[in-house]
């Protein structure tokens, strides 16, 4: 049999929004954090199309997309044998 690659992350979450028109009464502000014990890491990030960064307050944006990744990943620790 062929090999298997393990996932890249133990958990990803991806939500997308679209919209015809969106406009923001005042600049948001955003974080994003991901946290695991005992070790982790991990990424997120968002890929955007009518809408740029920062926004303008009272602007009307039109055709707006955005696409939201959040995945993160358990790291055993060093001393700790690997099952298997």
């Amino acid at each position: 049999m062929g090999s298997r690659r393990e996932p890249e992350y133990d958990v990803e979450i991806g939500a997308s929004v679209t919209a015809s028109e969106l406009t923001f009464h005042e600049v948001p502000d955003v974080e994003s954090r991901h946290r695991a014990s005992p070790r982790s890491e991990g990424t997120a990030g968002s890929d955007r199309s009518g809408v740029p960064r920062p926004v303008e307050p009272g602007k009307v944006y039109e055709d707006v997309r955005v696409d939201y990744r959040l995945a993160s990943r358990v790291r055993p620790e060093e001393d700790e044998p690997e099952e298997g």
